[in-house]
């Protein structure tokens, strides 16, 4: 699925060993989706844009925003973090039995920039 999420050229992690960067604590493993995000079995951040063309940002999916405007995420490292979202686009209103339209334009989003810088990065 890594392909039709971002230009090509970004590393798919396999294994402990390839997550040299962004390194292990700053690739998360597991993070809250939202409800009304659900569509699949896996969380996708879209690396299109990255990190230098914050006109092309997408929103894939929507990371949770259940405790106070934030969400929990964990790391290759085994560390958690609260994140605290800023930015209004990620945090559309919920609205319980309907799904959220996805993959939607969120230039200039300072929380997916965040969600992008903890992803992947390209391959050399």
């Amino acid at each position: 699925d890594a392909a039709a999420f971002g230009p090509p050229g970004f590393r798919v992690y396999k294994k402990m060993s390839d997550v040299a960067d962004p390194g292990p604590s700053l690739t998360w493993v597991f993070l809250d989706e939202r409800e009304d995000s659900i569509n699949d079995g896996e969380f996708v951040v879209g690396m299109f844009g990255y990190a230098d063309k914050p006109n092309q940002w997408v929103i894939v999916d929507f990371p949770a925003s259940y405790h106070n405007r934030a969400g929990g995420l964990s790391f290759v490292d085994g560390h958690s973090e609260i994140r605290k979202w800023r930015d209004p686009r990620t945090m559309p209103a919920l609205k319980p039995g309907r799904s959220l339209n996805l993959y939607v334009a969120s230039a200039n989003n300072p929380d997916v920039f965040w969600l992008m810088e903890r992803t992947t990065r390209k391959s050399n």
